[in-house]
């Protein structure tokens, strides 16, 4: 008989915390995408990317999608107590950390704001958030708990 082992409070804590943060980000990211969407669902004044996304070189915006999705998985897979989390968390603290490079970049060239967004701390707050879920998950994979 496979013993089963304890789950974590924890790992719920944490997962439910991911999936609100990047699920905020991805419906953001939506809502921008799609001009459509955008005019039935109307964000509160703080929230929404708006032309932000437009004025992000390509690369950047890749980079920013890949933290924003792979974040949004890698939280639900940390909620559903899978080890794959640990992996998927790492994708996007390295795909934040390139939109991170072009916070910086812009920052240096003197794009502060863009559409009422400071990239800098958009970029940093993505990667900070990546980097502290991928940890936790790392740390509970090899403690045993997920």
């Amino acid at each position: 008989m496979v013993a089963k082992r304890a789950r974590s409070v924890l790992v719920t804590v944490f997962g439910v915390i991911g999936i609100a943060c990047f699920g905020i980000l991805a419906l953001e990211y939506v809502i921008a995408r799609y001009d459509a969407l955008g005019a039935i669902i109307v964000l509160p004044e703080p929230l929404g990317l708006g032309g932000f996304l437009q004025g992000v070189p390509d690369w950047a915006a890749i980079a920013m999608t890949s933290g924003i999705w792979l974040g949004l998985l890698g939280a639900v897979l940390l909620l559903l107590g899978d080890r794959a989390s640990v992996l998927v968390l790492a994708l996007a603290f390295v795909a934040s950390l390139v939109a991170l490079v072009w916070g910086v970049l812009a920052f240096l060239q003197g794009h502060t704001e863009i559409m009422e967004i400071r990239p800098l701390e958009y970029a940093s707050a993505l990667a900070f958030g990546s980097f502290g879920m991928w940890v936790y998950a790392r740390t509970a994979k090899r403690s045993g708990r997920l």
